[in-house]
């Protein structure tokens, strides 16, 4: 069986890897890659680089990334990709193609397959996130999909209500916590070293930029550079870099500026990768920002996760998550009050058993 992965950030990637390193030696399956978006940007750390380096029998490389993040550029960069995915949907065909999460480069390529009826599985369906313009992108893959491949039953009863009817549905949980313990993490030394990272002990931040109402991201980055500066006065901070949205440079340009300024406290990367990224987790003291990273992965690293804003409102939460809005007080206080805590010792909303068992099982029933 032919499987096609679409993969258009470090993000998605990473959240497939255990699926990914089942599919590649399987003897029923056919996996080439399709890397996209992101994993194309120098500015994004060229993760292109950490899949060639996985081995796969086939990287196709498709299309390209407006220079800049204005709503113009997001827009026409959308364009552009359906474009670029209408050529090779022309030219490759698949049994089944996979589709992970909600950045709008997925969107464009899923919707630029309608017409070639191609068959499309989607991972992570029918969540919510209300503070971003993602979550139009993660339904319109939806309703494109033959398959779904939900993390809860919460979620595959919206893709339910999404599609009309409950075939093809399958709750599976999270691939990115499958066997993550099974996995040994780099070393903390080792990590430093490879980013050159001055510190051992460290505050994570995760932010990317608002996609509802945008322009608000004027005034959110402000607040996200007063917060930063006040936390250096106590502690070392570790930032990886917002994503190609909307206005991201807006976030990634103040990061800058706050590392040439503070080069001892503060250290921003472009792309640590899943592994080196959860060494990281790991070893923090707390994750601040509004990633899905600490919606999904950081209550089974018994983490507190300070959420910011309305990027992820409206997706299921572990109780490990405090939500806060863009308001600065507000952030350092909550910072200051659970980073004092114990660590979170409390359940996973994310985890199910045999995560990927369940998506190939299905997938060879659908051969």
């Amino acid at each position: 069986m032919k499987i096609g992965v679409l993969t258009s950030s470090r993000a998605d990637y990473g959240i497939y890897l255990p699926l990914l390193n089942r599919l590649k030696i399987h003897e029923s399956f056919d996996l080439e890659v399709i890397a996209f978006g992101m994993h194309l940007q120098k500015n994004q750390g060229y993760t292109l680089n950490q899949i060639m380096q996985d081995q796969y029998k086939k990287v196709h490389q498709i299309g390209s990334m407006p220079v800049n993040d204005e709503v113009i550029d997001i827009a026409a960069g959308y364009g552009q990709m359906a474009k670029d995915f209408a050529t090779f949907w022309a030219e490759n065909s698949f049994d089944w193609v996979l589709a992970l999460g909600d950045r709008w480069e997925m969107s464009a390529a899923v919707q630029a397959s309608l017409p070639y009826e191609i068959k499309i599985a989607h991972i992570h369906g029918g969540e919510t996130t209300l503070g971003a313009i993602d979550n139009i992108y993660r339904h319109q893959i939806s309703l494109a999909s033959r398959l779904h491949f939900t993390a809860t039953e919460q979620f595959s009863q919206r893709v339910l209500e999404l599609i009309g009817g409950n075939i093809g549905i399958h709750t599976v949980g999270s691939i990115s916590l499958e066997d993550l313990f099974a996995v040994q993490l780099p070393l903390w030394s080792s990590v430093k070293e490879e980013f050159n990272i001055p510190f051992d002990e460290f505050i994570l931040v995760t932010f990317h930029p608002e996609s509802v109402s945008s322009e608000e991201n004027n005034s959110y980055v402000k607040i996200v550079q007063d917060v930063l500066l006040s936390l250096i006065e106590d502690h070392n901070i570790l930032i990886t870099k917002a994503n190609s949205d909307a206005l991201g440079s807006l976030y990634n340009n103040m990061f800058l500026h706050l590392e040439l300024k503070e080069p001892d406290k503060i250290r921003l990367v472009d792309a640590l990768g899943k592994w080196n990224y959860f060494s990281a987790l790991k070893n923090s003291k707390i994750l601040v920002g509004n990633s899905s990273s600490g919606i999904i992965e950081a209550a089974s690293f018994c983490k507190w996760v300070i959420n910011v804003g309305d990027r992820q409102k409206g997706r299921l939460r572990s109780s490990n998550t405090i939500d806060v809005s863009f308001d600065r007080f507000s952030i350092e206080q909550k910072i200051d009050q659970y980073i004092k805590h114990r660590p979170f010792r409390g359940c996973n909303e994310y985890v199910q058993a045999d995560t990927c068992d369940k998506i190939i099982n299905t997938l060879l029933a659908h051969a």
